[in-house]
């Protein structure tokens, strides 16, 4: 198979829309119905079914968030090897459903730690994959607007899969009933993945990778998003402050409920903006949109930390719907643009690594500071951190060759 630009001179490519990019979308659409149904309601089943406290769910982010890291940095380094890296991520697609399955038997919450790592072990195997065949299948300048698509796609799906979680909490039922519908969407994922999406590049005609060290650029993005990994803590203690922001005014159930309508409304305002910010990527680029996404979250974080009530909530959830695509559309964008094609799965492996890494400190971090000094504070450290992110970006310059994406 030829490369994306080889077939494009030929006359072969159908433009950025093709279908790899739809059946990668696709997939991850059904992925993140499975597991964003599933955290929707996870610190709730923590800390109300289980009764654990915020520690707690800061072990439970952080076990996951680490696993992630390692699964991804592996993945990603090796995957620029390997014949069957297709075959890798379809696994990891499977393993993420079968783990987060695990959760209908739990009765404690140290057994949601090992469901959780090893539904994010199959998670950080699949991504770096992904990237890099999402990333092959379009080129340089079409690069926003297809982990833009696949961005709209993977929060429309984080968007169902929490709608799903409301109706059937709103109906009666209870969190083992919506982790047994889970099951579902996950095995769709991995079904739509392994039949219909191809290797852009299998190893035939995948360039050999080589020693030269990666650009300056990309170190300097990386300390950025370092920065920010940080104090990116997980969703899961923003649904719990909006819990918080919403009582005594309602009661527990009501409350409960219209935490998990909070992060539906993160996820909508998610799914409007995807596809709009990687579209201005590609117009005004990374860096800049990057840093709105940056100083969004931080945005958050402080409205979170001083708000109450249903128009605080609101507001948290318009600007942490906003930041999450933002940023994770515009760092792939940005990493698949800085990087050359032969090392873009060990880039995004490497890039994966560091925000893994940086969660993991900031929701063990958090979730002790919470517990110490209450959910202002916590807050606040988040704050503080994607502010430094933000300013970190400054620095990174440059273009790689052959790319006439503006940095």
């Amino acid at each position: 198979m030829l490369s994306v630009e080889r077939r494009r001179a030929r006359g072969e490519t159908r433009g950025w829309l093709n279908r790899n990019v739809l059946a990668i979308s696709v997939a991850d659409l059904m992925a993140d119905a499975n597991y964003e149904m599933v955290l929707s309601i996870l610190p709730l089943f923590l800390v109300i079914g289980l009764g654990a406290s915020t520690l707690a769910l800061g072990v439970v982010e952080g076990v996951g968030d680490a696993c992630l890291a390692v699964a991804v940095f592996v993945s990603g380094i090796r995957s620029d090897r390997l014949p069957w890296r297709r075959w890798l991520a379809s696994g990891g697609y499977a393993t993420t459903a079968a783990g987060l399955a695990g959760l209908v038997a739990v009765g404690q919450w140290g057994q949601v730690v090992g469901c959780r790592a090893v539904a994010w072990i199959g998670r950080g195997v699949r991504k770096p994959v992904r990237s890099a065949m999402l990333a092959g299948s379009v080129e340089r300048r079409d690069l926003g607007k297809a982990f833009g698509l696949h961005e709209a796609m993977d929060t429309l799906g984080a968007l169902i899969g929490p709608a799903v979680a409301f109706l059937l909490l709103a109906t009666g039922h209870g969190f083992t009933t919506v982790f047994a519908v889970a099951v579902v969407p996950g095995v769709l994922s991995t079904l739509i993945f392994a039949g219909f999406a191809r290797d852009p590049q299998p190893p035939a005609a995948r360039p050999r990778p080589h020693g030269a060290p990666m650009p300056r650029a990309f170190w300097r993005l990386m300390a950025a998003v370092g920065a920010f990994g940080l104090g990116n803590f997980a969703v899961a203690f923003l649904v719990l402050r909006a819990l918080d922001m919403l009582r005594p005014e309602l009661s527990t159930a009501s409350a409960t409920t219209a935490a998990v309508a909070f992060f539906l409304g993160i996820n909508a305002v998610g799914t409007v903006v995807s596809f709009p910010g990687g579209w201005l990527v590609d117009r005004v680029g990374g860096r800049a949109v990057l840093a709105a996404g940056y100083l969004l979250f931080a945005v958050a974080c402080l409205i979170g930390a001083v708000g109450h009530g249903p128009v605080a909530v609101a507001l948290v959830a318009l600007a942490a719907g906003a930041s999450a695509p933002l940023v994770n559309a515009t760092e792939g964008t940005f990493v698949a643009s800085l990087v050359d094609a032969e090392r873009r799965g060990t880039a995004f492996g490497i890039s994966a690594a560091v925000a893994g890494a940086g969660d993991l400190v900031s929701s063990l971090v958090v979730g002790a500071i919470w517990l110490a000094s209450g959910a202002a504070a916590g807050l606040t450290y988040g704050a503080a951190l994607s502010l430094l992110g933000a300013a970190l970006l400054v620095t990174v310059r440059g273009t790689p060759a052959a790319s006439p994406a503006r940095l």
